[in-house]
């Protein structure tokens, strides 16, 4: 799975700025939305948090979950991630995870009620899910979704990720998506 552009400091591959600004974005939307939140506005129509959600994929989640604190702390990283300086590994995995979700959400709802799927079919599919995420997945990708593990699309993109960067599933979840504590966030 490609989703890095350039090499960074220490010989690693680095996000490409356009992603590392989504990613930037993503975080100043969510911030926004929790303190709007926070002081009592209204909350936004649906139309916000679904293209909040076909964008990025995991980001409601984010919301409800992340503590603000973290929400803010990543922006901080994302910009001087933007300005040169070092990338954190959580965010080469959130990029990817928003991409590979978005795939597999596309191919999902292409196979859902179908019973049989040839290669070249599934094949053709990946080919479309890739130009739609943004990111390269294959056939075999496409047979996956049509039964992903314990039919969670989470423990598949998860899987992947964890493959593509060397981490266990359950670090990058923890990572991308910690919980929120009783406390507080």
């Amino acid at each position: 799975m490609a989703v890095t552009s350039a090499a960074s400091p220490d010989g690693g591959e680095r996000l490409s700025p356009e992603a590392l600004s989504r990613l930037d974005r993503k975080y100043r939307t969510l911030a926004e939305l929790r303190r709007a939140r926070s002081a009592g506005e209204p909350i936004p129509g649906r139309e916000v948090f679904r293209a909040l959600a076909g964008e990025f994929p995991g980001a409601l989640n984010e919301l409800d979950n992340l503590p603000f604190d973290e929400i803010e702390r990543r922006r901080e990283a994302l910009a001087r991630a933007l300005a040169g300086g070092p990338e954190e590994r959580w965010m080469a995995w959130i990029h990817g995870y928003h991409a590979l979700m978005r795939a597999a959400l596309y191919v999902k709802i292409r196979v859902a009620r179908r019973e049989e799927l040839s290669g070249p079919e599934a094949a053709a599919l990946a080919e479309r899910a890739a130009r739609h995420a943004g990111t390269p997945v294959d056939a075999a990708f496409v047979f996956a979704v049509k039964a992903p593990p314990d039919g969670r699309l989470n423990r598949l993109v998860l899987g992947h990720l964890a493959a593509a960067f060397g981490a266990s599933p359950a670090e990058i979840r923890g990572t991308i998506f910690p919980r929120r504590s009783a406390q507080g966030g």
